[in-house]
């Protein structure tokens, strides 16, 4: 036999060797969990009054792979014991309602400075920066607006463009948005 060369042995056992490892490698990237709306409402209903009663706000729920993300919110800024804390307070309330059976892991993190802008709070918060938004009219033609914001209640937002114009914007209608960051 000369080198790179198997013997029939040699090629069963290679054969033998190699499937188990693709077959693992398939399982690991077809595992994907698709929280589905009702889920996240539920958690969402759950989550909420628990956190704000400690002045902390839950502003979205992801999904990755096996872990469960919770992206809150503090006002005066989100530390590494909050999100600790918020680990502790939640988890038992989740597994309780059987939240948590699908997922390996609970995150909690920040949403970050360029996080999305989804809820009447996360524009309030944000008065007085400007923003890009996707919006979705009735005509179903996607239309980007950018400007900062002027007023905020919980069905609309009023943008002032660069041309000073002031637009309306149901916050129902929006698609995307996000702090326009200048780097």
């Amino acid at each position: 036999m000369t080198k790179g060369q198997f013997s029939t042995a040699d090629d069963d056992i290679m054969r033998n060797r190699e499937e188990p490892l693709l077959l693992g490698c398939i399982a690991f990237f077809c595992i994907i969990i698709d929280m589905t709306e009702t889920e996240k409402n539920a958690i969402v209903q759950i989550l909420t009054p628990i956190l704000e009663s400690d002045r902390i706000e839950l502003v979205d729920i992801e999904t990755h792979g096996k872990a469960l993300r919770l992206l809150v919110h503090k006002q005066d800024g989100l530390s590494l014991a909050d999100c600790q804390s918020v680990n502790e307070t939640v988890r038992p309330i989740l597994e309780v309602h059987q939240h948590l059976a699908n997922y390996t892991a609970l995150e909690v993190a920040s949403p970050g400075i360029d996080r999305p802008l989804r809820t009447a709070k996360d524009f309030q918060r944000n008065a007085g920066r400007t923003v890009e938004i996707d919006i979705d009219p009735e005509d179903g033609e996607r239309i980007q607006l950018q400007g900062t914001i002027l007023t905020v209640d919980p069905e609309t937002l009023v943008l002032t463009q660069t041309d000073g114009k002031n637009v309306t914007v149901s916050i129902s209608q929006i698609l995307e948005a996000r702090l326009h960051l200048k780097w």
